[in-house]
């Protein structure tokens, strides 16, 4: 894959913000984004599906583990919100209070299948932060950057 580095711009903390909310706030949540988190939150069908992927990588299906990998992919909101970040209107904001702003690296990789980001990030301790999450169809990433200590990512709809 051939990913393109996104810059990451200042965002003024004085700009208009909608009201946070949580990404699965009620029955405002697309049931799409619904049917994600639970799955994402059954640890015994991640042992599950690692399991059956090194199983296909044993046997040589390299086709198979492929497309086992890119499946277990989690969207944006999904992998934000496990971070714990929030929705504001159609932006996500991710709180990274102990992360080096100057070693946060996002990339993102569009094709056929849609468009993915990478997330990766240094902290202050020498821990290390790598995510990668895919877009929702019909989703663009607009601008992302920093408001203060916290990572904006700013979304349009095709």
């Amino acid at each position: 894959m051939d990913w393109e580095t996104v810059e990451l711009v200042s965002i003024p903390e004085d700009e208009e913000k909608v009201t946070p909310e949580p990404i699965l706030a009620g029955l405002s949540a697309d049931p799409s984004d619904l049917h994600d988190a639970f799955l994402s939150d059954l640890p015994h069908l991640a042992e599950t599906q690692a399991a059956h992927a090194n199983l296909l990588s044993m046997a040589g299906e390299g086709v198979d583990a492929h497309f086992a990998e890119i499946q277990s992919m989690q969207t944006a909101e999904i992998a934000i919100g496990n971070l714990g970040g929030f929705r504001e209107g159609d932006a996500l904001v991710l709180p990274l209070s102990g992360a080096i702003q100057d070693r946060v690296q996002l990339e993102i990789h569009s094709s056929g299948a849609g468009t993915t980001l990478r997330l990766n990030a240094e902290g202050r301790d020498g821990e290390n932060l790598s995510r990668t999450f895919a877009l929702p169809p019909g989703m663009e990433l607009a601008r992302a950057g920093w408001r203060g200590d916290q990572l904006v990512f700013d979304f349009v709809r095709d």
